[in-house]
């Protein structure tokens, strides 16, 4: 499945909901799929973009090489309602990388934004992997403070959390609220601006123990890395960061969802937990 990143942008996100949507794009194609831009512009790569303004709009077509993304990135601006921007090295068969933002049907604006590295881009158990991984999400939202955003490898490829799933919790609900109560965690978990300051700040979190590397962003915010690798976060990293995280996460008690058996949770009522 490889390694994935997803991220809520909401009315409270610095600069807006499109300039949050261009920082994602900007920093996923100069960050981790630097090289396969490259390899298209060389002619061993090649991409698929679009953008889908609404339902009754056509659907744009953008190239990467060239003004296609200069294009593409003033559409993003608009806040369309679809978009998305898939790399294929010429030695795969299947996607190398895919980077994707829709509307999330609450009240606009509301956008999640995903971005999907395959397995053949690196592997979970390797710490440069891993740390080119993170800065990509520190490169993205620094100045934004989105209000939410997690990377790992246990997520659901939608607009739903782990916690959204197994607290059988609707989404539209999980991001209206998404400022006031922590969506979820994963390996590597944003908390916006609000919950940080709820928590103590950056410096109290890091004193949780509970991360491997605390980063504050410093448009609001702070990038919270359970774990050196992915491949390190182990029932006990989960526990950590679960018991750092309690006082922001939504109450309920997480019941296994058997469509997502990979999700990475603590199986305990966080409004009752008491350490």
């Amino acid at each position: 499945m490889g390694l994935r990143a997803m991220v809520t942008f909401d009315a409270g996100t610095g600069g807006g909901v499109g300039n949050g949507l261009v920082s994602w794009y900007d920093a996923a194609l100069m960050g981790p799929l630097k090289d396969l831009v490259e390899q298209e512009r060389r002619g061993s790569a090649y991409s698929a973009t679009e953008t889908h303004a609404d339902e009754r709009a056509e659907r744009m077509d953008f190239g990467l090489v060239s003004t296609g993304w200069d294009a593409m990135r003033q559409e993003l601006l608009r806040v369309p309602e679809t978009a998305f921007v898939t790399l294929w090295s010429e030695s795969l068969d299947t996607p190398a990388a895919h980077v994707r933002s829709s509307s999330i049907k609450v009240r606009r604006p509301n956008v999640g934004g995903r971005l999907q590295l395959g397995d053949a881009m690196g592997s979970p158990d390797d710490p440069a992997y891993c740390e080119s991984a993170v800065a990509f999400l520190v490169a993205a939202l620094d100045t934004v403070n989105p209000a939410f955003a997690w990377l790992g490898d246990d997520g659901p490829a939608t607009d739903d959390t782990n916690l959204d799933c197994v607290l059988n919790r609707r989404v539209r609900d999980s991001v209206r609220e998404a400022r006031n109560l922590l969506r979820g965690y994963s390996w590597t978990t944003v908390c916006p601006e609000e919950l940080s300051r709820r928590l103590g700040g950056p410096d109290a979190l890091a004193g949780t123990g509970a991360f491997h590397r605390v980063v504050p962003l410093t448009g609001g915010g702070v990038v919270l890395q359970a774990t050196r690798t992915v491949a390190e976060y182990s029932d006990d990293a989960v526990r950590r960061v679960f018991e750092a995280l309690h006082p922001v996460l939504p109450p309920g008690i997480p019941q296994f969802d058997p469509a997502h058996p990979e999700l990475h949770y603590f199986p305990a009522d966080a409004s009752r937990f008491s350490g």
